[in-house]
């Protein structure tokens, strides 16, 4: 298959429109998987099945690759985007293809970082909007000039890779010896074991760990498919949880929540920032605008230098209109754009919702009594909630919920079907949209007391010993599919074959992915570096494939 000059363009283009984070549930799925760019990929090509079949098999490598705090070790969505085309064109099988993407997705996370150090100068320019009250020139500089900037820069660097290493690979592939290919075979059959150890080490703690071994031998013993393994994780998880609840809290949980809903309705008039229902000046409709508006542009201006800064603060412009309704002519309104250009990064939903409806609360309470409201404390509340909201939403959602939908959709993916890729961001999307909206119109109608019981709360607590109960056990029941390696060795003794791998399942089965999924772990435990990880499973696995040892 010959890939032409105008599939190169619309896929780099596709490329840099994803890379951009527009519509952050969408956009923060597509820069950490593969699954859903590769359905791009195949209706560019014409090629679905073959794009979904080995994009799952490339997804396996980003399990639990997370852009936490703009920080991305690898990029799954430039591996997709370059490595399925390739692949596709050249006539690369599934192992090799995984081998393709690892180095594209480190050179990736290069690009990445080049760009937010691009943005930063473009912020440059917001800050002198900001000083002068012009919102259009915030989301301008802030937002739209970033956002082309980096679709074009992606787009370039794709479409030459994709149009001219095709080409390029099929020549090469073509004169490949033998057990260069096996080296390749086994590489791609190691490589998944550095996503399920990188997720499993995000969301693991010791005792709970067994649930891990639990769901690899589940499916190793029993060969159980996907959806009947969430459901027996799911039962698993709720009597975990219902155990360890009753053992720890008993009957004086229920009686502290009590006394603690006593104190919230004494306090009531100061906790709600003295905003009652009546005098507020945002509807829900107000609210939504808002939170639509930080959900879609969140990560587009992104840098080094102030991170998601812009983009909330054009959040909060028609909010701020509201209450400052001579605009750029009322020095209050500057300064409000102003003290939301600073420096702000989070989790969008967990951390976004609050800090937003939060933001939205407290400015309209300064707006109507200015000086009982430093602009301190606005700036001071939002910088310390971000850190610990954006702890919650990168386990809950990236690191788990997602992982999870994946991995539900993924058998269905490894047999061509687009819906393996649509399913994931969709059901995401409609979970996380919702999420956030609501927790924005919480903290706006209660104001700060509402994100600080939510941190507080019993049951923060419980979704995130849940997800990790049930991520754990996921992700082994997955390893224990998706993690390939095997020996060919065997040996000849008075007419008898003997074969190394028969043996090894005879006494535990699914030994060799498991020893390569825990070795990853353990390196990761120690040293935490992601990348060195992928390095050395590479190169350790292409060797001890091309010289036989393993496939």
């Amino acid at each position: 298959m010959t890939i032409t000059l105008v599939q190169a363009i619309i896929l780099g283009l596709l490329c840099g429109l994803w890379k951009s984070c527009i519509f952050y549930t969408i956009g923060g799925f597509n820069i950490n998987t593969v699954i859903f760019n590769a359905v791009f990929v195949g209706l560019v090509l014409g090629d679905m099945s073959s794009a979904m079949v080995i994009g799952a098999s490339v997804q396996l490598i980003y399990l639990g690759i997370v852009a936490a705090g703009g920080n991305q070790p690898s990029d799954p969505c430039l591996a997709a985007f370059i490595a399925i085309p390739i692949a596709i064109a050249s006539g690369l099988d599934t192992n090799a293809a995984v081998a393709l993407a690892v180095p594209v997705g480190l050179l990736g996370a290069q690009l990445t970082n080049l760009i937010y150090l691009i943005n930063g100068f473009f912020v440059e320019r917001a800050d002198e909007a900001a000083e002068k009250g012009n919102d259009k020139g915030i989301r301008i500089w802030g937002i739209f000039v970033p956002f082309v900037v980096r679709i074009l820069l992606v787009a370039a660097m794709v479409t030459v890779a994709i149009y001219f290493g095709s080409s390029v690979l099929a020549g090469v592939m073509s004169s490949i010896p033998q057990w260069l290919t096996n080296g390749l075979n086994a590489m791609g059959a190691c490589l998944p074991a550095v996503g399920f150890a990188i997720i499993t080490n995000l969301i693991s703690k010791p005792k709970y760990v067994i649930f891990f071994f639990a769901g690899f031998f589940l499916v190793q013993y029993t060969g159980i498919s996907t959806i009947p393994l969430l459901f027996v994780g799911a039962f698993l998880t709720y009597l975990y949880v219902t155990f360890a609840r009753t053992k720890t809290d008993g009957a004086t949980l229920d009686d502290e929540d009590d006394d603690e809903d006593e104190e919230d309705e004494e306090d009531e008039e100061e906790t709600t920032l003295g905003l009652d229902a009546d005098d507020q000046m945002l509807s829900k409709k107000d609210v939504l605008f808002a939170w639509f508006r930080f959900w879609t542009w969140a990560e587009t201006g992104h840098s080094f230098v102030r991170m998601m800064a812009p983009s909330f603060c054009n959040a909060l412009v028609p909010a701020l209109k509201k209450f400052y309704p001579e605009k750029e002519k009322d020095p209050r309104y500057i300064e409000a754009l102003q003290r939301h250009m600073t420096f702000f990064n989070t989790e969008g939903h967990f951390g976004g919702g609050p800090n937003l409806g939060l933001s939205l609360a407290l400015e309209e309470a300064k707006s109507k009594s200015y000086d009982s409201i430093p602009g301190e404390i606005i700036v001071n509340i939002k910088t310390g909630l971000m850190g610990p909201l954006a702890g919650i939403g990168d386990t809950v959602v990236w690191s788990t919920l997602m992982y999870l939908l994946i991995g539900l959709f993924l058998p269905i993916a490894k047999q061509g079907n687009v819906l393996g890729g649509v399913g994931p961001v969709l059901c995401l999307t409609l979970i996380c949209f919702t999420l956030g909206y609501v927790l924005t119109l919480k903290c706006y109608q209660y104001g700060y007391s509402f994100a600080e019981n939510m941190l507080k709360s019993g049951i923060i607590n419980i979704v995130i010993m849940s997800a990790s109960v049930l991520g754990l056990f996921m992700m082994g029941g997955l390893a224990s599919t998706y993690v390939t390696v095997s020996t060919p060795i065997q040996w000849t003794v008075g007419g008898i074959v003997t074969q190394l791998q028969t043996l090894l399942d005879s006494i535990v089965p699914g030994i060799l992915p498991l020893l390569d999924v825990l070795l990853v772990w353990g390196y990761l435990r120690k040293h935490r570096n992601y990348f060195m990880a992928a390095i050395l499973v590479t190169v350790i696995s292409l060797a001890l494939g091309c010289l036989g040892i393993i496939i």
